[in-house]
């Protein structure tokens, strides 16, 4: 069974929504679902923490169910409602300390219960956009990585709707690539074809609340790798993913080549060698 991490509602479908639905008998497994997040026009009363976390939920079990997995959720509120900025990364520390422990059993339990000869795979958010829940996901799991791929076929999806902005992407891969010491990531892509873009547009709609106005096309759900990044969702891992293809990217390749290397030598090839 496959499980699928995500730090809140809606970013395993925003992110992975296409290859989710092509692979049933998965778990997503929400890790913050109590929030009070919702989009609002101007005027318009916020809900209740317990109302939107209400909602949210139900959205979830609505979009497994159009997948024909199953969804979980552990007890956990977002960074924001314990009065934090969600995007300070001085608190990922922090964060990855109240989520670690419970994500860590639950995932070694879903292990148990599922034991087959091939791993299944879990899916973890890369921590692009520097949203702190989404950080600290990352951490635990890199933290506890060597356990985790005894048990799972580790990928790190591209995060969306954020990987959807260049610089976030570029700045989001290169401290997945930094964390990822002693191991070689490998980008793999699914092409989204028009089959596959409509029902992914169609799974993104299940999430009525996350939207002022619903989506009209895939732009905001790509990974920006260029002016005219066509329509497609990522993952990073050591393992070739099937029904994904290569997707190289000759910078990671050296920039994991780099971390290899000695401090000294890296800050040659960095700021390049000054004439004598």
């Amino acid at each position: 069974m496959d499980i699928y991490l995500q730090p809140h509602s809606d970013d395993v479908c925003f992110s992975l929504g296409a290859l989710a639905s092509r692979r049933p008998r998965g778990t997503a497994l929400t890790i913050c679902p109590t929030t009070a997040y919702v989009p609002l026009r101007p005027g318009t009363p916020a809900p209740s923490a317990e109302r939107v976390t209400a909602i949210r939920m139900a959205e979830d079990r609505e979009f497994c169910q159009a997948c024909g997995f199953e969804a979980r959720f552990l007890d956990l509120p977002v960074s924001s409602l314990l009065g934090h900025d969600p995007f300070d990364l001085s608190r990922v520390e922090e964060n990855a300390a109240r989520i670690g422990a419970p994500l860590i059993e639950a995932l070694f339990a879903f292990a148990e219960q599922g034991q087959r000869e091939t791993r299944p795979w879990l899916y973890c958010p890369g921590g692009i956009g520097d949203h702190v829940d989404h950080v600290a996901t990352l951490a635990v799991v890199m933290s506890h990585y060597r356990r985790l791929s005894a048990r799972y076929r580790i990928a790190f999806y591209e995060d969306l709707p954020y990987a959807a902005n260049r610089k976030a992407r570029k700045r989001g891969i290169e401290r997945l690539l930094d964390a990822a010491k002693g191991f070689f990531l490998r980008r793999q892509a699914l092409p989204l074809g028009p089959n596959d873009r409509e029902r992914k547009l169609a799974l993104i709609h299940l999430y009525p609340s996350q939207f002022l106005d619903a989506p009209v096309d895939l732009a905001a759900f790509t990974p920006a790798l260029g002016a005219d990044s066509a329509p497609h969702e990522a993952l990073w891992s050591e393992e070739r993913h099937p029904g994904l293809v290569p997707a190289f990217e000759a910078r990671s390749v050296f920039v994991q080549m780099t971390r290899a290397l000695p401090p000294v030598l890296r800050r040659l090839i960095r700021h390049g060698f000054k004439s004598q």
